[in-house]
């Protein structure tokens, strides 16, 4: 079994400014050992460079610069991988540094190369620790968060569980900060607006996540077929528990029928130039395989060319904050689709004065992520 285990930046800073949490740094490399021990192959993403290196820099608060934090990560990464190899050290077990960077699996042959080496390095038996290249990537080309990325090396390596290790117990109906009656919600059959509504928005002063960074993350990983699991960074032992059947935090079922490797790519390895905004029958014909048409289309968002990468939205209600259903590889730039929007498929023609196909997304490039 593969399994991945993400662990947030609120999690892995320590007291010190410029240290890191070895108590729970500790707990996780013993869990590994132990999951190993039986079998399993396990990944690590874990955040923490910029935090550790702002520390080390004296900084008092995250930078606002690129520059200063690409700055904090080169310092930090260091610190982090330290730590690491001290602990891993002594089970005697070999670590590996994957750095990666969204623009490095923007084409296709990116994406395979991270996909064959992390499966070479579990193959050798090699625990990769695995980060964002914070030191290179930038606001335009960098993972939202390692939210996000854990849920991209659960499709790279494919695998059945995804553990995200946080400063609470898992997804509550409310803020428990607030509300010291909210109840945490054990299994989440499937990600809705409602759900999405309850994850609030807010992280740590270090980390750049929250609650709705892990949903998002979750609803990725969930399409592609891994069970995620939301869980309090202070109890990492309940990993193992969990596996045995235990029930702790949330844990997100997976799509019975997973999205293939190429859909994959256009969902989390190219970097999306543009929005769409699409209506209800848009939103059920997409979900039962079909392809998205202008008719189905509200908004689009941004300036674009054909044969980019899209995000698919759709608005619930009126003013409501809409939510991501879908990715794909739009046929028609921004300028053709703003003209054809709404409009049947018999008028692309007549409208723009040539067409490339009835479907704005063809449902071979269009990657569904939520229903």
């Amino acid at each position: 079994m593969k399994i991945v285990i993400k662990i947030g930046t609120s999690s892995i800073k320590g007291q010190a400014e410029s240290s890191a949490n070895e108590e729970l740094i500790e707990q996780v490399v013993e869990i590994v050992y132990q999951l190993k021990q039986i079998g399993h192959q396990v990944v690590i993403v874990s955040s923490g460079a910029v935090g550790l290196g702002c520390g080390r820099l004296g900084w008092t608060e995250k930078p606002k610069t690129i520059t200063a934090k690409q700055a904090a990560a080169a310092v930090g990464q260091i610190l982090l991988a330290r730590v690491y190899e001290e602990f891993f050290q002594k089970y005697n077990q070999t670590i590996g540094q994957v750095l990666l960077t969204r623009i490095g699996m923007q084409n296709k042959e990116g994406y395979l190369n991270a996909r064959l080496t992390l499966r070479e390095l579990l193959l050798l038996g090699v625990v990769p620790i695995i980060n964002e290249n914070d030191v290179v990537a930038d606001d335009e080309i960098k993972f939202s968060d390692n939210d996000y990325l854990s849920a991209v090396v659960s499709e790279l390596i494919v695998a059945e569980h995804l553990f995200i290790l946080t400063d609470t117990e898992g997804l509550f109906t409310e803020d428990p900060r607030q509300n010291p009656n909210a109840k945490l919600i054990s299994v989440v059959e499937e990600i809705n607006s409602e759900i999405e509504g309850q994850a609030g928005s807010n992280g740590s002063q270090w980390g750049t996540g929250g609650m709705s960074s892990k949903i998002q993350a979750a609803k990725m990983a969930t399409s592609f077929g891994t069970t995620v699991h939301i869980l309090s960074s202070q109890a990492p032992s309940k990993i193992i528990e969990i596996l045995q059947g235990q029930k702790h935090g949330t844990t997100f079922l997976p799509r019975s029928t997973p999205i293939n490797a190429r859909k994959a790519w256009i969902a989390c390895g190219a970097s999306p130039k543009g929005k769409l905004i699409i209506d209800n029958g848009a939103l059920a014909a997409i979900s039962k395989g079909k392809s998205l048409l202008p008719v189905g289309i509200k908004k689009i968002i941004g300036k674009f060319g054909r044969g980019v990468v899209l995000e698919i939205y759709f608005e619930e209600e009126q003013n409501q904050q809409p939510r991501i259903v879908a990715k794909g590889i739009t046929k028609y730039s921004s300028d053709d689709l703003r003209k054809i929007k709404g409009l049947p498929c018999e008028e692309i023609d007549n409208i723009l004065g040539y067409s490339y196909g009835n479907s704005a997304i063809h449902r071979d490039d269009l990657a569904v992520i939520a229903n």
